[in-house]
């Protein structure tokens, strides 16, 4: 990097980021630019936007990847016929773009060009990259790499080859050495979970690149949902999805970058192709791209995975101009890209001073080879010397695991004795009682799914909302439920009856077997059975006015909140008294009993009638509160559930309640009492289920709160309601002696 001190005319570089970097940590005033051979490509040529993008996606009916691709490989085309019709396609598409003015030309770039020196640092120009610079006043000049001796570790496992990494970056901190001098490079995906596990053992921070598709966020995937629907505006999904979530500002930001494309499609896809990253510690340990990164002679490397396949990543022939035609525009072919790559990564690993080289044999998956460079340097096989322990923890597993073998195969290994003389672990036994942790609540949204789950078995809850591992996947069963809701609601909203062609907007890009198509078929039929009985109901009702799919959200302050969605709220204002009635379709089979509220279990009515409460009604009186089941196996669409016993409320939505078509099970006798099996409730019985509700939600808040996740399954009446359709049976480990017995009176409601 001499050359730097001798430069006193204004001179552009051309280099990759990491040398940019390291001349700027120089904090020397002297004359100079910086680009990689990228920017200054689309500098010196053209540049585009997503107008671009967009015009090539609209016209050829093309994904973005394609016209990202096709645009990119416009750069070494010239004006002229190839006769190769790959070629001649992109001169014919450069035109066109031309002529629609969606390329972005800069021709004060090469007037400015013209009065500058400019260095190509550590680049391997091909012929178009030549032919660009020849005639500017260009020079290149090559790198200097030192040549340090470096040894390649082999294990016999990935864990062994990252516990070896963990232990010798331990044993430099041990030393004096700062942990921002130490990096990880050539880390993949398969790297990621071994090395957050075993660091974390050694209390190793790692910066790791995790992404994450913006649209698996519940609020993302909503907006999506609701805006693919074309009778939605923009300013009308917004309004139906939580503005204090996280990730609306995420949401924003996406739509105010592409929102002014004015294409629909264009803002969802970029929507659910779009990714955001972790965040990063501030002392962990960095990952870095060993190809471009510059190490100083004071930093550490700690280079994984040097295993066939990935040390060197070859090219392959699979670009869309090919080795056969690549001469014509003058780009490399593969073979000559890899042979280039080859001595460019023996060049770099031998110019870094500290450098530690491992590969594996084997992971959780498949077997490995080392990689084809490793004849460069002396491979030995890895070792942990335990003269020093920087995981007690792990020690502890490591020792376990000896015990395993000895105890399975009458094998031991040269560490038996050293880690048993060193470490003590109660071998066999094992506890499965939770552990209380130490967790700090920074808030929690509670849904009654949520409080279900946690009162259906604490420790359940903790493994699938605290440490997240029930992910969600989609099923025949749940994609028929967001169906019934989605046409349901677009059907009365509209004052639209046609269920088929909601039907269809729903199915648009859903894939199904033929068995999932045959019941399709039927559902289709039952979806229409349904809305003829919510048809119905409007005449034996006095309700004119509805809400469907209401959000509403009880804060409880200190970002706590109460959060429940509601399919249909309808309502009749008289005397200043308003009349109300719950509804919630339903295409599973949950119980509607009121003998499990005491237990917060099976409560979706009385929660729905906690949340209601807090409307903005004025002077609320509860009519009733009911599912209505959509069953292939009982297509039955009547109410069920509770209704207020005072009779004048009750012809509020029923004026023939005495043989309701309307409500399941609503009969009077002779003498005008109600049947024994009708389900009636007083207006103060329905207060008091509004108290006992709320003493529930706060209970399983403060328990949440506190961390009480005991493993600890409800058996009501002999079934075991906490372990139904569990996913983690095989973690918790559950004895007789964590279930919750639970004996309810069979008259109780």
């Amino acid at each position: 990097m001499d050359f730097i001190d001798n430069l006193k005319e204004e001179t552009l570089i051309i280099c990759n980021n990491s040398f940019k970097e390291k001349i700027l940590k120089l904090h020397k005033l002297i004359p100079i630019k910086f680009m990689t051979m990228k920017e200054f490509i689309s500098k010196y040529y053209f540049t585009y936007d997503d107008r671009a993008i967009l015009y090539l996606i609209n016209n050829y009916h093309i994904r973005y990847e394609v016209a990202k691709l096709y645009l990119d490989n416009l750069y070494c085309i010239k004006d002229k016929k190839y006769n190769i019709k790959k070629l001649d396609f992109l001169v014919d598409l450069k035109k066109e773009l031309d002529k629609e003015n969606l390329l972005i030309y800069n021709d004060n770039f090469k007037k400015y060009l013209k009065k500058i020196k400019i260095i190509i640092y550590d680049y391997n120009l091909n012929n178009f990259q030549k032919e660009m610079f020849n005639d500017l006043d260009y020079k290149i000049i090559k790198r200097e790499y030192k040549n340090y001796e470096h040894k390649i570790y082999s294990f016999d496992n990935i864990d062994n080859e990252v516990e070896y990494v963990a232990y010798q970056i331990c044993s430099l901190i041990d030393s004096g050495i700062d942990i921002k001098k130490i990096k990880l490079t050539n880390i993949n995906e398969d790297y990621y979970n071994v090395i957050e596990r075993i660091f974390s053992l050694f209390n190793l921070k790692v910066n790791i690149p995790y992404q994450s598709k913006l649209s698996s966020y519940k609020i993302i995937s909503k907006f999506i949902s609701l805006y693919k629907d074309n009778n939605y505006s923009l300013e009308e999904c917004l309004d139906k999805i939580d503005k204090e979530d996280i990730m609306y500002s995420e949401l924003i930001k996406i739509i105010n970058k592409y929102y002014k494309y004015l294409d629909r499609d264009y803002l969802i896809y970029m929507l659910e192709n779009s990714y955001i990253f972790s965040k990063k510690y501030d002392n962990g340990i960095e990952i870095v791209n060993y190809l471009e990164y510059i190490p100083e002679d004071s930093e550490y490397i700690f280079m994984l995975g040097f295993n066939d396949g990935v040390v060197p990543n070859s090219y392959k022939d699979i670009d869309y101009i090919t080795d056969n035609i690549c001469s014509l525009v003058g780009l490399d072919t593969s073979v000559v890209k890899n042979t280039y790559l080859r001595k460019e990564i023996i060049n770099k690993l031998k110019d870094i001073k500290n450098l530690v080289i491992t590969y594996k044999n084997k992971d959780n998956k498949k077997s490995y080879y080392p990689s084809t460079l490793c004849n460069e340097f002396e491979v030995i096989k890895g070792n942990i010397n335990y003269l020093d322990s920087y995981s007690e923890v792990y020690n502890k597993i490591k020792l376990m695991r000896e015990y395993d073998n000895y105890i399975r195969y009458g094998y031991t290994s040269s560490n038996f004795d050293l880690l048993n003389n060193n470490f003590k672990i109660n071998y066999n036994s094992y506890s499965n009682k939770y552990t209380k942790i130490n967790r700090i609540m920074r808030g929690l949204r509670l849904s009654y799914t949520s409080m279900q789950l946690y009162n259906k078995c604490a420790f359940r809850y903790y493994l699938a909302k605290i440490l997240k591992l029930d992910i969600f996947e989609e099923n025949f069963s749940t994609v028929i439920g967001s169906m019934v809701h989605y046409v349901m609601e677009m059907c009365l909203s509209n004052n639209d009856m046609d269920t088929d062609k909601y039907v269809n907007i729903f199915l648009k890009n859903k894939e199904f077997s033929k068995k999932e198509w045959f019941f399709l078929d039927k559902y289709k039929v039952m979806i229409k059975e349904l809305l003829d009985q919510v048809i119905l109901e409007r005449e034996y009702s006095l309700f004119n006015q509805a809400l469907y799919e209401k959000e509403i959200m009880i804060d409880y302050g200190n970002n706590v909140k109460f959060v429940g969605i509601i399919d249909k709220v309808l309502y009749y204002i008289d005397n200043n008294q308003t009349y109300i009635a719950l509804i919630d379709y339903k295409t599973g089979n949950d119980n509607i009993s009121l003998k499990y509220l005491k237990y917060g279990l099976d409560i979706q009515l009385p929660i729905y009638l906690y949340l209601s409460k807090r409307m903005e009604f004025s002077n609320p009186k509860f009519v009733g509160l009911y599912l209505q089941k959509f069953n292939i196996k009982d297509r039955d669409y009547r109410l069920l559930g509770y209704s207020n016993s005072d009779k004048d409320t009750l012809k509020i939505i029923d004026n023939n309640y005495d043989n309701s078509k309307i409500i399941k099970g609503m009969r009077t006798l002779k003498d005008g009492s109600f049947s024994r099996y009708t389900k009636v409730l007083s207006d103060d019985e329905i207060n008091k289920i509004d108290g006992i509700v709320e003493d529930k939600i706060l209970e399983v808040i403060d328990n949440i709160k506190n961390n009480e996740f005991p493993i600890n399954p409800k058996v009501i009446d002999g079934e075991n309601r906490g372990c139904e359709y569990c996913k983690f049976i095989d973690i918790c480990n559950m004895v007789k002696s964590d279930k919750v017995e639970i004996t309810t009176d069979s008259e109780e409601e």
